[in-house]
C-alpha cells in the first residue's frame, strides 16, 4: 500500500471506530436505539423507574422485582433517518444522503416471583445505524456507504428487599458488525494517463464484549418512585477485519488486506424519577451522563508489518442527556407523550459524514392498548431534530479541499415503534 492508500485507509478505519464508539447518547434515535419498546419511546426514553415493563431492565434491572409473574415482549421500531450536507465550504451544493430504514427488534422475557426474585433476557440491536451517499458525491472519499449492527444479549437478576426496594444485575454481552465503503484515489506514477477512483471495503465481525449492569428502585412514597443504574464500559476489539479494493489495476495495493482495532464505550450513569400526582397519571424524568472524555483517540493496527499503526486523537467531551415523559392510564388504553434533549459529544474538528452527530430535541406521541387477558399492544411515534452544525475548523483532510472538510450537516430521524406483550399472572 502507498502512503497515500495508507492515509485513506487510516482515516475509513477511525469512522469505523466512531461508529462502533457511539452508545446511547451519541444519536438519540439515529444510531443508537435508546427505546428499546414502543412504551419507553412514548414517554421520551425516560425509563430509569419505568415499572410494568419488562424492556426497562436494559436500563434498570432492578425494576423487574416490581413486576408480576412471567411476561414476554417482542417489538420493533422503524428508524428513517434524514441526512444532509451543504458544501465543501465555500461551496453550499446540497448533497442528500440516500433513503435509509432501519429495523432494530427487541425480544424480552422475564419471570418475577411472590416474593420479588426475578430473572429476565433481553436480546436487542441498541446500536444501528446506515448511510449511503451517491457514489460520485464531494465526500465519497471519506464514505459512500456504512453498515453497523450491535447485537446485545441482556441477562439479568433482581431481588426485592422490601415492598419499596429492589437491587438487580446484568450482563451486557455485545457483538458488533461492520461493514464501511468508500472510494479510494488511484495510485498512479506522475505523468501517467489520470484513472478514476476505485472503492475500498472494510467489513469485519468483532469479538464479544462484556459489560456491567448495575440498578436500584425505590419507592419513596405514594407519591414518588426513584431508579439509579450504572452501565460499566465495554471493551469492542475486532481482529480479523478484512480490507478489499476493487475497480483499479493500481499494482501498489493488495487485493486484500487485514486490520484490528479496539476501544472502549464509556461509563455511563442514569438517575431517573416517577412522580405519581393522580391515580391515573405518571410524570417520568431521567437525566443520564456519560463519561465520554474517555475516547480521547483510537489506534489501527495493520497485519502487513511493514505499515504503520495509525493513531487519531477524538478528544470527545464528557455528555449529560435529559429525557422527561407522560403517561395518562385509564382501565383499558394509555396515552403518552415525551420530550428528550441530546447533546453530542463529538468536537467540530473530527465530525464527519460517516456518524453526522449533533446536539438535538426529541419529541414523541405513543398509545397502549388493552387487547385481552395479559395481552398490551403499545405503538409510539418519535420525531428527533438536531441543530443544524456548521462546520469551520475541521481536521478531516480529503482530495482538493484545502482547510478541511468544511460545510453544514443537517439532519433529523423518524421513528415508529410497535410491541406486543403478555403477560402470565
Amino acid at each position: 500500500m502507498t502512503n497515500q492508500g495508507l492515509f485513506f485507509g487510516g482515516k475509513a478505519l477511525l469512522f469505523l471506530a466512531l461508529f462502533l464508539s457511539a452508545p446511547g447518547i451519541t444519536r438519540g434515535g439515529g444510531f443508537q436505539m435508546v427505546d428499546q419498546s414502543a412504551r419507553a419511546m412514548g414517554i421520551g426514553g425516560a425509563v430509569g423507574a419505568l415499572i410494568g415493563d419488562p424492556t426497562a431492565m436494559n436500563s434498570n434491572p432492578a425494576l423487574l422485582s416490581f413486576l408480576e409473574g412471567t411476561i414476554f415482549s417482542l417489538g420493533a421500531t422503524v428508524n428513517v433517518p434524514d441526512e444532509r450536507f451543504y458544501g465543501v465550504s465555500p461551496l453550499t451544493a446540497e448533497t442528500k444522503m440516500q433513503a435509509q430504514v432501519l429495523f432494530p427488534p427487541s425480544i424480552c422475557l422475564s419471570y418475577t416471583s411472590p416474593g420479588g426474585f426475578a430473572a429476565g433476557i433481553s436480546v436487542t440491536v441498541p446500536y444501528e445505524m446506515q448511510t449511503e451517499w451517491d457514489p460520485n458525491w464531494v465526500g465519497s472519499r471519506l464514505v459512500v456507504k456504512s453498515d453497523l449492527r450491535v447485537a446485545m444479549v441482556t441477562p439479568a437478576i433482581s431481588v426485592r428487599f422490601s415492598d419499596d426496594l429492589s437491587a438487580g444485575i446484568g450482563i451486557n454481552l455485545g457483538l458488533p458488525r461492520i461493514l464501511y465503503e468508500q472510494r479510494f484515489p488511484f495510485a498512479a506514477p506522475a505523468n501517467s494517463i489520470p484513472r478514476s477512483d476505485g472503492d475500498v471495503t472494510y467489513d469485519g465481525s468483532g469479538n464479544v464484549c462484556y459489560g456491567v449492569l448495575i440498578g436500584l428502585f425505590y419507592h419513596v412514597g405514594d407519591f414518588l418512585s426513584m431508579g439509579a443504574s450504572y452501565r460499566s464500559h465495554m471493551n469492542l476489539a475486532i481482529d480479523d477485519g478484512r480490507v478489499r479494493y476493487r475497480g483499479t489495476d493500481s499494482v501498489a495495493l493488495s487485493p486484500e488486506g487485514k486490520f484490528s482495532t479496539a476501544l472502549v464505550l464509556p461509563n455511563q450513569f442514569l438517575v431517573g424519577a416517577v412522580i405519581h400526582p393522580f391515580s391515573w397519571l405518571n410524570v417520568y424524568g431521567d437525566l443520564e451522563f456519560s463519561l465520554w472524555s474517555e475516547f480521547s483517540s483510537v489506534r489501527i493496527k495493520y497485519a502487513d508489518p511493514t505499515l504503520p499503526d495509525v493513531l487519531m486523537n477524538q478528544d470527545w467531551s464528557n455528555t449529560a442527556n435529559a429525557r422527561i415523559g407522560l403517561e395518562a392510564a385509564f382501565s383499558e388504553f394509555s396515552v403518552r407523550a415525551g420530550i428528550r434533549f441530546e447533546k453530542s459529544p463529538v468536537p467540530d474538528a473530527t465530525l464527519s459524514p460517516g456518524l453526522p452527530d449533533a446536539t438535538g430535541t426529541g419529541y414523541s406521541l405513543g398509545f397502549g392498548y388493552k387487547a385481552g387477558e395479559g395481552l398490551v399492544l403499545d405503538f409510539a411515534y418519535s420525531l428527533m431534530r438536531y441543530n443544524d452544525r456548521r462546520i469551520t475548523d475541521s481536521s478531516i483532510m480529503v482530495g482538493p479541499y484545502v482547510g478541511g472538510f468544511n460545510g453544514v450537516y443537517s439532519s433529523q430521524t423518524a421513528s415508529l415503534a410497535i410491541n406486543v406483550t403478555y403477560s402470565w399472572n
